[in-house]
């Protein structure tokens, strides 16, 4: 009986810390799926104080703004769609949700979207060579005979050099031509095999935006305009060369200004795209946030495709990192790890910033746009608020860095010498912070320094002789400015003291030559100080200079010419002969530099 109770309080006992564990897990579960539900950024962020953590990071860099334009997307709904700073910082415009702002090359976006329906219809294939789309002999300069394909658009890998600021910009509404028209005027030099590196092609896009005229019978932008626009109601968006199928929408885009990042006023801030696809959108960061949520659709429902697959196609990993399993395109789209995996794209244009970026997976995404070129302080930083920070990191086996030199760069235009002294060294820790770096053999073969673009390495000696190449041509400058000084302080004396001048007949070509030599360096200078940041000069503007140099050519051969001639006629002084003969090498540099670096029109 005794052992009944005794056995009977133990159960009692033992029912009592079941039922208090039984409460305890009662309490902690609902805690923990109310946990569970608060939903956040990719950082972390609640996305209740969304919106209050980007008005802080603004305030805290209010001196270095001058406006910014902040859309974020979650699961459809916009959550945050908010304007900062001035339009126009000098008659103190603020700026809001209706500020027009630029695209620039998120309007790329717009031409992968509408090749991928052209696919889902059947009527275009993306691993067809695209002359079959394009009238016969579009092409001129093509050095391969590998087949382009729409992948190596999207991809920027058809081995096109880059062309100039002056060819992709230009001022006047004028100027514009019809696109196919203006493809086949500017068509670079393919430089590289196609699939063989990542060169940024503005052109190549331009090309694809091109093959949706062809195919679909309408001009791009209309065809953007009723496939794109108008099912999403993006009616303060254009894509027109000049933005003239909405004159109102154009008007506003003149109502705001480009600054540089230290808020310096960019004149003529309104550029026009020769290839305009590429770069040509204007329009609210709002209506930039309805793209965007189309990106992301929360049911079956799909407005930019009849088929979700093709989506998802879309946004799947085209391309990979070389010899990796690292993910760089999704079909034209750039494949970016924050603290989760995103698709993006940047912009910039004269004045202007832009950028989007979502996380497919969780149905987030943000459009950030600013009216200051380069700007970093929201188009990177921002981004890393909200997405977290992005950490690259490589295993490099070489036994240390080099020089490297970007594959987008022209190789045939004027602006080839500027691009070729843009030769950047990297060390063995630098280079492991990139996004790829390809070995073989303990030798660096190619990196990625950017996700657009491939760095090739360039040798100790070409370095070396690029350099010493620039000596002779720096020891001709310094000659001609020494004997034009020199012969201008003869002549100053000799006047001052009454003396006759000891001149030749050939005394004033011998003068015309090096004043010609010296205002070849003015002219280099100017055309280098024009296509300097932030100017994109307009090719016109550039042409007197260029022609400038063409001339200093003509002039050369002529002098020397000229010198063979006189110097067998004539008997001049031993001093007179070497004056001239010197000269005519240095004439003869010059003109070889000219030639040789494409530095005319």
């Amino acid at each position: 009986m005794q052992m009944n109770r005794r056995h009977h309080t133990v159960n009692k006992v033992i029912a009592c810390v079941l039922s208090f564990i039984f409460i305890l897990m009662a309490i902690a579960v609902p805690a923990h799926a109310e946990e569970k539900q608060v939903e956040t950024t990719p950082s972390r962020i609640p996305l209740s104080k969304l919106e209050e953590t980007i008005d802080a990071y603004v305030a805290s860099y209010e001196k270095y703004t001058a406006a910014v334009s902040v859309v974020a997307i979650k699961d459809g709904e916009t959550i945050v769609n908010k304007a900062y700073g001035y339009a126009d910082i000098e008659n103190q415009r603020k700026a809001d949700t209706s500020t027009v702002f630029e695209w620039a090359s998120i309007s790329k976006l717009l031409v992968y979207t509408s090749v991928m329906q052209l696919v889902e219809q059947g009527k275009l294939d993306l691993e067809t060579d695209i002359q079959e789309y394009l009238p016969e002999g579009f092409f001129k300069k093509l050095k391969y005979e590998d087949p382009i394909t729409l992948m190596n658009l999207m991809h920027h890998n058809a081995g096109w050099e880059d062309q100039t600021a002056a060819e992709v910009f230009y001022y006047s509404e004028d100027e514009t031509l019809e696109l196919g028209e203006t493809l086949r005027k500017n068509e670079p030099k393919q430089i590289y095999k196609p699939n063989s590196i990542v060169g940024y092609s503005n052109y190549g896009v331009g090309l694809a935006g091109y093959i949706v005229e062809e195919i679909s019978g309408q001009p791009f932008y209309e065809y953007v305009n009723q496939h794109i626009f108008e099912p999403l109601h993006m009616n303060d968006t254009s894509i027109h060369p000049t933005g003239q199928d909405h004159p109102d929408l154009a008007q506003r885009r003149n109502e705001i200004e480009g600054y540089t990042k230290d808020l310096k006023l960019i004149p003529e801030n309104r550029v026009y795209v020769t290839f305009y696809p590429t770069g040509a959108a204007i329009g609210t960061a709002e209506d930039l946030g309805k793209f965007l949520a189309a990106l992301m659709p929360v049911d079956d429902r799909n407005v930019l495709f009849k088929n979700r697959d093709t989506l998802n196609e879309m946004l799947s990993t085209s391309l990979y990192y070389e010899g990796t399993s690292t993910p760089r395109f999704a079909h034209g789209f750039v494949e970016m790890e924050y603290w989760v995996p995103t698709l993006m794209h940047e912009g910039n244009l004269k004045g202007f910033s832009s950028k989007l970026v979502f996380d497919p997976e969780s149905k987030f995404g943000m459009v950030v746009m600013t009216n200051q070129s380069f700007e970093e302080i929201y188009y990177y930083g921002l981004i890393k608020e909200i997405f977290g920070d992005n950490v690259n990191s490589n295993r490099i086996t070489s036994e240390g860095g080099g020089y490297f030199q970007s594959t987008r760069r022209p190789a045939s235009r004027f602006t080839d010498l500027f691009r070729q002294l843009d030769i950047t060294k990297f060390s063995k820790a630098e280079l492991s912070s990139l996004y790829n770096v390809v070995e073989h053999n303990g030798v660096v073969e190619k990196i990625s320094f950017t996700p657009y673009m491939d760095y090739l390495p360039v040798s100790n000696v070409k370095v070396n002789l690029l350099k010493i190449s620039l000596i002779p041509v720096a020891l001709a400058i310094i000659f001609s400015l020494i004997a034009l000084i020199g012969y201008l302080i003869r002549m100053l004396l000799n006047k001052l003291y009454k003396r006759g001048n000891p001149t030749t007949n050939f005394n004033k070509y011998h003068l015309a030559i090096n004043f010609a030599g010296v205002a070849l360096l003015l002219n280099l200078f100017i055309i280098q100080t024009k296509l300097r940041f932030p100017n994109y000069p307009a090719y016109a503007s550039l042409r007197i200079n260029l022609m400038f140099n063409l001339l200093y050519v003509v002039l050369a051969v002529a002098y020397l010419g000229l010198l063979i001639y006189k110097l067998r006629k004539n008997s001049y002084s031993k001093k007179q002969k070497v004056m001239y003969i010197m000269s005519g090498i240095s004439a003869f540099i010059l003109a070889a530099f000219i030639v040789g670096w494409n530095l005319y029109v």
